[in-house]
C-alpha cells in the first residue's frame, strides 16, 4: 500500500485560534502538536480535515481556499467521540 499524500505544509491558522488543542486531538495521524499554544502541522497528514471541521473558531484553513466555507461536521461523529476514538 502506498503512502498517503501529505499537505501539511498547506494548512494555516489565523489569529482567531483560541489554543483549545481541539485539532490536534481530532487528528487520527497524530500529525498536529500544539507548540506556543498554536497547533503545528507536522509532515503524516492524512487529508481528513477533521482539524478545520472541528475547529470551533475556524481558525484552521487549507490554503486560501476554506476561509469563507461553512464548516461541517456528521451529526453523530462530534469532536469528543473522535477524541475518544484517537486516543
Amino acid at each position: 500500500m502506498g503512502k498517503i499524500n501529505t499537505v501539511s505544509s498547506d494548512f494555516n491558522v489565523n489569529d482567531d485560534c483560541i489554543s483549545c488543542g481541539i485539532c490536534s486531538k481530532v487528528c487520527p495521524a497524530k500529525n498536529i502538536t500544539m507548540e506556543n499554544n498554536k497547533p503545528v502541522f507536522h509532515n503524516d497528514c492524512e487529508s481528513c480535515l477533521a482539524c478545520i471541521q472541528h475547529c470551533p473558531r475556524q481558525a484552521i484553513n487549507y490554503k486560501d481556499k476554506t476561509q469563507n466555507r461553512r464548516r461541517y461536521t456528521h451529526p453523530e461523529v462530534g469532536a469528543k467521540k473522535l477524541m475518544g476514538y484517537y486516543k
